[in-house]
């Protein structure tokens, strides 16, 4: 290519919705995925739901970008004919000790904007979730907590970017980064592609490829997997609502809810690993899963399981998101 505006390198959610952004803005974009086909990495087994971020840091750099892709996906997704189910969701305290940081957590949720929340004792949750087990303590609703699809939406993303000009570039690692001070000359074994500004989406490989553009990076990261298990149709009809537990300070915990396809899903479990490609299953850790889903829904226990997946996210040493600007990196003349 003889030159665009921005090269978008991943195309994952992050990607495709950058990439449809700025091309909506006016900018030349070309999107570089390494892989042979679009949503290969993180963005391919996740649990699908539309975040309020309610338990992210207060005045964080992800609560503002949880807040504002919340609100853009309610004003777009009628016009791109994607999913929404207003399901709403239940932060569920099964223990004393977990019922006692949910004022904490309530602090953070109204400090992120979310206030339409009240403290809930065990028999009010049971009457809006008459399949809970028995034990559970307290808890409080989160109306804004939403379910999706989570391929069609960046599917959406990035063929609206497609259709106003953008290009898409499959199978194409970018295996060298040069910049003269004007312009990015970034190498794929297509070719060369050159471009006024670089922005890295890159999920699980983003540091790698930081270190390729800037001769460092700033943080490391360490492939998360989580396993999940999907259970038949008939099994949705067992929760109205998308059923969480207390975060803890690494993981947000297994999740019970509703698929837009009409399944319902148990996950994820919170692995660390150094493999960056596979996410294997495993057995056991399946099985561990199905008895978490039987205890908080005790009828789960009937019920078939359809469906089996892991996907890997790129966590890094710091518990909220990363991202940098470089300005002298970036021709805006």
């Amino acid at each position: 290519m003889d030159g665009v505006d921005v090269a978008v390198i991943g195309a994952g959610v992050v990607g495709c919705a950058v990439a449809r952004r700025l091309t909506l803005e006016g900018a030349r974009v070309v999107v570089l995925e390494a892989a042979q086909d679009i949503l290969d990495g993180a963005s391919k087994g996740n649990s699908a739901i539309l975040h309020t971020g309610f338990d992210a840091p207060p005045d964080s750099l992800e609560a503002a970008c949880v807040r504002a892709g919340h609100a853009e996906y309610l004003e777009i997704h009628a016009r791109l004919g994607l999913p929404l189910d207003r399901a709403g969701a239940l932060v569920l305290a099964w223990t004393e000790a977990e019922a006692a940081r949910l004022p904490g957590l309530m602090d953070k949720a109204r400090a992120n904007g979310v206030d339409d929340i009240a403290v809930m004792d065990g028999g009010a949750i049971r009457a809006l979730e008459p399949a809970l087990a028995p034990g559970v303590v307290a808890g409080f609703r989160v109306p804004g907590e939403y379910l999706i699809d989570p391929w069609s939406a960046p599917l959406a993303y990035l063929n609206q970017a497609l259709a106003n000009g953008a290009a898409l570039r499959r199978g194409a690692p970018v295996t060298a980064a040069d910049w003269d001070g004007a312009r990015w000359r970034l190498t794929t074994p297509g070719g060369v592609v050159v471009a006024r500004a670089v922005v890295v989406a890159a999920g699980l490989w983003g540091d790698r490829v930081e270190a390729m553009c800037l001769g460092q990076a700033d943080f490391a990261i360490r492939p998360r997997k989580g396993q999940f298990v999907v259970f038949d149709k008939p099994a949705a009809a067992l929760t109205r609502h998308i059923l969480l537990p207390v975060p803890t300070e690494t993981t947000k915990g297994v999740v019970v809810c509703r698929t837009v396809y009409g399944n319902l899903l148990v996950g994820p479990t919170a692995e660390d690993q150094d493999d960056r490609r596979h996410a294997a299953l495993d057995a056991a850790t399946l099985a561990g899963l199905r008895a978490r889903g039987a205890a908080i829904l005790p009828a789960l226990a009937g019920h078939e399981v359809t469906a089996i997946y892991a996907g890997l996210r790129p966590a890094t040493e710091a518990p909220e998101y990363r991202i940098t600007w470089v300005p002298e990196r970036a021709y805006l003349g």
